[in-house]
């Protein structure tokens, strides 16, 4: 019966796992309570995302197949072994607005977001040539001025935060000024925005301040200022004519509310809400678009320029996802089985920018080819080399990881109580004591004590992403004497005999005999009266099966903590065991022997209880149920 179980468990075991790989991940809620997390939560839970690996799931044209697919993210996790790994939309990649227009910075050089040493290097350029009087210097000084303000403009290339707006617009207003002091109406200090020709840059200036009046303020020039609010009086009038930006996808209806989950719009570093089109009207000129992810990191960004009026409409997400969607796809899969693709330049920059926004996590570029995850392409960003690498099958090709560890500890339970053990052959003292005894369960078993044993575990764990599933066998050594119980013979088991063994067993028909201390009972041979023929052993076997969640960021290879639940069926006593399971595999600093061998040490609580059954001694002298605790600590290694 015990080999069978054992058996069964086995093929449970392999069963489980080939069923897993079609099983999704359950997401276990952030929330608890339906309380809301409090800031320090939120940050925590932040700061713990921006480590995790980020998968960028490329788009096939003509399929739904997207980062949301639950085939997908489950494939590439097993492969990647992040179980907790984050999965975005293409268009994410884009990052137009953050790249520098110096074409001579690679791609491993790009800066992505502006840093906090060019607004110092800004505002003294203002400062300066703010005190020099319009008459202090001839117009081609005022010309070769407006040049190299204007310059300066790319030091603060991307506005994606609030604190760049005030260094931009007060920069915009004396480029305006120097090029008015020029006496030139040039281009590109002069343009024709609709029908109007303005002085660009006091025209810009004007465009940041539609979003925020208050930078009027900053201009303690009453001539500056009054020609800034000129172009800001008319832009309030509707003098200027406005582009609409869209922010569909694939010309889909826009979901105003499932867009807010996913994303806040910035422009030119202020947070705005699109209407229920999911369209904003903007001016002509520059505006720096930003989406930021609402869950976390960071979405596409786009630097828009126009001047003139040549469409009604701009649809950001969907140049964004034809650049790093389809055309990088065509690129990706033009020599599929490289290892090292090469890439455009372009593309190249916004791989870095996005790895460098995101500098604490690993960025992977999936591509379920033909829209089936099945056949799903991966890379991986490489930074050192700014270049993608191709995730191939190799040891990934299995998706299920194994582990092997033999543990040993210490744990308590009532079912391991010392026994009364009859007195041997020849003590006739001591069988004469015993003869005396009312031989009641109460008095085999003492069911005050809780004494120790020792558990030795040998196990084998099969992991697939977070879940874990595991057989394995317990040998638990007594510590305070032998266990004992009844042996499983016909009359033995309906009822309690003590008295004496059943006279009319048969057990040369049966072909089976039984003892106690070492006496053979032949058939017909009466036991004494003073004990009944009892199974005694020092150690009990609990076969078992097992299974739980890993959690961190090893959890596909088995490291890391875990919480598990184990059903075993104990030989002595006739029992089931239930245990709940903390523990933790820690991997050794002795390095990786192989890319799927990593030896580590084990640690396991255990918290639950003992069932007897019907036919165990113990049921009769205890309650149907013995708790049971312990610890253990092994060793053990992934394959």
């Amino acid at each position: 019966m015990r080999w069978f179980f054992s058996l069964w468990m086995v093929a449970s075991f392999f069963t489980g796992s080939a069923l897993a790989a079609k099983l999704p991940e359950v997401e276990v809620p952030e929330m608890k309570g339906g309380e809301e997390p409090s800031a320090a939560e939120k940050a925590a839970e932040a700061k713990r995302k921006e480590r995790l690996a980020r998968v960028i799931v490329l788009n096939w044209q003509g399929t739904d197949t997207d980062y949301s697919d639950a085939n997908v993210q489950r494939i590439v996790k097993s492969r990647i072994q992040r179980p907790d790994a984050q999965f975005f939309p293409d268009g994410d990649l884009y990052q137009e607005g953050r790249k520098v227009k110096d074409e001579t910075v690679v791609a491993a050089m790009q800066p992505a977001v502006v840093p906090s040493q060019n607004i110092g290097r800004v505002m003294a350029a203002i400062d300066e040539v703010s005190r020099v009087p319009y008459n202090a210097w001839q117009p081609s000084d005022w010309g070769l001025k407006a040049r190299e303000l204007s310059d300066m403009v790319e030091l603060l290339w991307f506005v994606d935060r609030v604190e760049l707006r005030e260094p931009l617009f007060l920069l915009y207003a004396q480029i305006g000024r120097a090029a008015e002091n020029q006496n030139e109406v040039i281009p590109p200090f002069y343009e024709q925005i609709g029908f109007q020709a303005v002085n660009y840059y006091f025209y810009l200036a004007a465009m940041l301040a539609v979003q925020d009046p208050s930078l009027m303020s900053k201009l303690t020039d009453q001539d500056l200022n009054a020609s800034i609010s000129q172009y800001l009086t008319m832009m309030q009038q509707g003098a200027f004519p406005t582009l609409k930006i869209n922010f569909e996808l694939d010309g889909a209806e826009f979901n105003a509310e499932d867009f807010a989950t996913k994303y806040e719009i910035y422009l030119n570093g202020l947070a705005v809400t699109p209407d229920e089109q999911g369209e904003l009207d903007i001016f002509l000129g520059r505006t720096d678009i930003y989406l930021k992810r609402a869950d976390s990191g960071h979405g596409l960004s786009e630097r828009l320029e126009v001047t003139k009026l040549e469409g009604k409409r701009y649809f950001v997400r969907d140049v964004a996802r034809k650049k790093m969607g389809l055309d990088l796809i065509e690129q990706l899969f033009l020599h599929l089985n490289e290892c090292t693709p090469q890439l455009e330049g372009i593309i190249l920059n916004y791989l870095a920018i996005y790895a460098r926004i995101h500098e604490k996590a690993e960025i992977y570029i999936a591509v379920p080819k033909e829209g089936n995850p099945n056949k799903t392409a991966m890379w991986r960003y490489d930074r050192p080399t700014a270049s993608l690498s191709k995730v191939q099958g190799g040891d990934d090709a299995f998706p299920v990881h194994f582990a092997v560890q033999m543990s040993g500890g210490m744990a308590w339970s009532g079912f391991a109580a010392p026994v009364f053990v009859p007195p041997e052959e020849g003590d006739a003292a001591g069988q004469a004591a015993a003869g005396e005894l009312a031989f009641t369960p109460e008095n085999l078993i003492d069911i005050d004590a809780i004494p120790a044993y020792i558990p030795l575990t040998f196990e084998l764990r099969g992991h697939y992403n977070r879940m874990m599933l595991g057989v394995g066998v317990e040998l638990g050594i007594g510590t305070e004497g032998s266990f004992a119980e009844r042996y499983i013979l016909p009359g033995h088991m309906d009822g309690v005999v003590y008295d004496d063994v059943d006279s009319d067993y048969d057990a040369t028909k049966e072909g089976d005999t039984y003892s106690y201390k070492g006496q053979e009972l032949a058939d017909g041979e009466a036991s004494p009266n003073w004990a009944q023929a009892l199974h005694y052993e020092t150690v009990n076997v609990t076969p078992y099966l097992t299974g739980g969640v890993v959690l961190g960021r090893d959890a596909g290879f088995g490291l890391g903590p875990r919480i598990a639940l184990r059903v075993g069926w104990m030989n002595l006593p006739y029992a089931v065991s239930t245990t709940a399971h903390f523990g933790w595999s820690i991997p050794l600093p002795a390095g990786k022997p192989g890319s799927r061998i990593r030896p580590y040490v084990d640690l396991d609580g255990r918290a639950g209880a003992v069932f007897p059954l019907r036919e165990s001694l113990v049921w009769s002298a205890t309650t149907p149920a013995s708790p049971l605790l312990g610890i253990t600590a092994g060793i053990g290694t992934t394959l």
